[in-house]
């Protein structure tokens, strides 16, 4: 939601650009990135778990043709959603969320004053 909603588009992508070790683009990606399958409130019912799991489908073979074994996402429902598929079809990559991604990376200036 960030991109659709939020319209906040390259700014995640700078950042992913300046400490991922490999940046690799979906296919479809920004505002015309295909939808993990928790958009519009499914994640919260129950119910629609083949549902998610359909869509999550679509959402596989992107990744895969990506071939990265990490997925960063900066959005929490996206990343229970790509969770949840990636578990259901035993798939070797990890999920993890932007905000993790870039506070691995930070640096502890109060070393360095003196």
């Amino acid at each position: 939601q960030i991109v659709r909603r939020g319209g906040v588009v390259q700014q995640p992508r700078e950042l992913l650009d300046g400490v991922a070790e490999t940046f690799v683009e979906m296919k479809d990606h920004g505002v015309m990135n295909w939808c993990c399958g928790g958009g519009g409130g499914v994640s919260a019912n129950d119910r629609a778990e083949p549902l998610r799991l359909r869509v999550f489908e679509r959402k596989k073979r992107q990744l895969e043709e990506t071939g990265v074994d990490t997925l960063v996402t900066a959005c929490a429902n996206c990343r229970i959603i790509l969770e949840e598929g990636i578990e259901e079809y035993e798939m070797e990559t990890e999920v993890i969320s932007l905000t993790e991604l870039v506070a691995e990376h930070l640096v502890d200036g109060s070393k360095n004053k003196e």
